[in-house]
């Protein structure tokens, strides 16, 4: 977040593309349950995909790479939800919490739409990236930044987690459908990218 302390893991973009391409990539997360839990796609010293190895399927169709982009984007969405949230106590704009209000909704729809996914393929919906600072997500001490502000100074912090938020979940999506993702996730990436960017241009005015 522009406003916030910034470090290291937060400005690793390759560290969220191995987290979302490659199922163990992210520092400390754990193997996701069930059968595909094999990468299917490297990422190169440079953030560039190497040649994917062949995807292993879930019983459900889910190959490792749909299931490391699912949990990614449940974990980010589940904390731009809660984020969101905040802004009709915290804000002074009316735009803001308008706005605020209408993304909000957008996420319990997508939130739900990717738990019914895991749920088919017998995947639990468990949280392999809690407690990790990354792209696309606030820490614990963003967080709390966040919810202690009021006013100017929330609308400020709120509008830049936003940014990050948005920006990771396009740049998510357009690498998850050049992987070895099933045809259904790379359609719900493509639906979640182009949503993301709407966002970016509207924040971004």
């Amino acid at each position: 977040m522009t406003d916030l302390a910034t470090g290291g893991p937060k400005k690793a973009l390759l560290a969220a593309l191995l987290c979302a391409l490659t199922v163990s990539g992210c520092a400390g997360a754990t193997q996701p349950s069930g059968p595909a839990a094999a990468p299917t796609a490297a990422i190169g010293s440079h953030g560039t995909e190497s040649s994917p190895e062949p995807a292993s399927a879930s019983p459900g169709g889910l190959t490792a790479t749909d299931i490391g982009w699912i949990q990614l984007m449940i974990a980010m969405d589940d904390q731009a939800r809660h984020i969101l949230l905040l802004a009709p106590e915290r804000s002074d704009s009316t735009d803001l919490k308008s706005w605020a209000a209408d993304t909000v909704e957008h996420h319990r729809a997508e939130l739900a739409t990717l738990r019914a996914l895991l749920a088919q393929a017998a995947i639990p919906d468990d949280n392999p990236h809690e407690g990790h600072d990354m792209p696309g997500m606030v820490n614990a001490q963003e967080l709390q930044a966040v919810e202690a502000a009021r006013g100017p100074r929330f609308d400020r912090l709120w509008r830049s987690a936003m940014l990050e938020h948005f920006t990771q979940t396009r740049k998510m999506a357009a690498s998850v459908r050049k992987a070895e993702a099933s045809g259904e996730v790379k359609k719900l990436a493509l639906a979640t990218g182009r949503s993301a960017a709407d966002s970016l241009r509207r924040l971004q005015r």
